[in-house]
């Protein structure tokens, strides 16, 4: 059966734009699945397991050659020739999945595994994705070429590019993380989740700390995310939760760059905010307990006004950047 395609795109941003990133949902694709394309190279053996050392194998693809990097759920693969990235993003994408699952798996649910291992492409320049893209989905071709930095998320495959150009490659381990979100729903959960949940997860899945020695996943750490809600907050740029519930990255894109951040600054902002209270958490879980049993969403409580002065003094007395104090 074939599903409708769908284009999110979820800035990174500074004090300057420097990144787009768009999630095509497109599954029933005709021709190769994307992950057959990708690893056509690679020895099919079987992924460490949990808690086991990522594994380093030679990789190639049409002509690009760089290294995959297998974990328990994932194929890193990569013509970014750092080897801080090689050693610390396998680790933040595992250990940045485990923390949100954690966060909502009880004695009665627990999030599904993945359905299959999940691939993540990093190209070194926007050249090499652009040629890997055109054929992993050809049909869009046209589309993708249209984009800014960033890439896309297909049958929980991501297609990415470097978007810092620098060794520590801070910004792009940010744009994997957000699409490692995407990728585990396209894999294990059978109903797409509401727009607001999904990205507002992927934005908080973008949060870690580099130390020198290590990645410490932090799910409260986005100073731009949080920057940027913060804005908006002073400016009377928040949308009401309901109209907010009701609205969607396709909608924000059209109005423009600026509302697009608007947009994933209070998606971040809000789920945030979910999350620090049990009584809402639980709204979440059970939002992702019905997609993952295939079943509609339950209520979200985001149409009671009460929530609205709620969310808005929570903000105020915790988002707050600390360079603005």
């Amino acid at each position: 059966m074939m599903r409708r395609c769908v284009q999110l795109v979820a800035p990174l941003h500074a004090n300057v734009v420097i990144g787009l990133l768009a999630t095509l949902l497109f599954l029933g694709c005709a021709g190769p699945a994307p992950r057959d394309i990708l690893l056509g190279s690679i020895d099919q053996a079987p992924p460490p397991q949990c808690g086991e050392a990522a594994l380093i194998e030679p990789w190639s693809c049409m002509g690009f050659d760089g290294l995959c990097i297998r974990t328990n759920r994932w194929d890193i693969c990569t013509t970014i020739m750092q080897p801080t990235l090689h050693a610390r993003l396998p680790v933040a994408m595992e250990s940045a999945l485990a923390t949100m699952r954690a966060t909502f798996d009880t004695a009665e649910f627990t999030l599904p595994e993945p359905s299959q291992t999940m691939t993540t492409c990093l190209m070194s320049d926007r050249r090499q994705w652009s040629n890997l893209a055109k054929v992993i989905l050809p049909a869009h071709a046209r589309t993708m070429q249209g984009l800014g930095r960033g890439g896309f998320t297909s049958q929980g495959v991501a297609l990415l590019y470097d978007i810092d150009r620098r060794s520590h490659c801070r910004d792009t381990m940010a744009l994997a993380l957000h699409e490692g979100w995407h990728q585990y729903a396209q894999t294990a959960l059978p109903r797409s989740l509401p727009h607001w949940v999904d990205e507002g997860l992927a934005t908080v899945m973008e949060g870690f700390v580099l130390h020198p020695d290590r990645v410490e996943i932090d799910h409260t750490a986005n100073r731009q995310r949080q920057r940027r809600a913060w804005w908006m907050l002073r400016r009377g740029r928040m949308q009401s939760l309901r109209d907010f519930a009701n609205d969607d990255p396709h909608a924000a894109m059209d109005r423009g760059q600026s509302a697009l951040l608007d947009y994933y600054g209070q998606a971040w902002a809000l789920m945030r905010f979910m999350l620090d209270d049990p009584d809402r958490t639980e709204r979440i879980r059970a939002i992702l307990a019905a997609a993952a049993t295939d079943r509609s969403s339950p209520a979200s409580g985001l149409e009671d006004p009460s929530l609205d002065e709620e969310f808005r003094q929570w903000c105020l007395q915790n988002l707050r950047p600390g360079w603005w104090r």
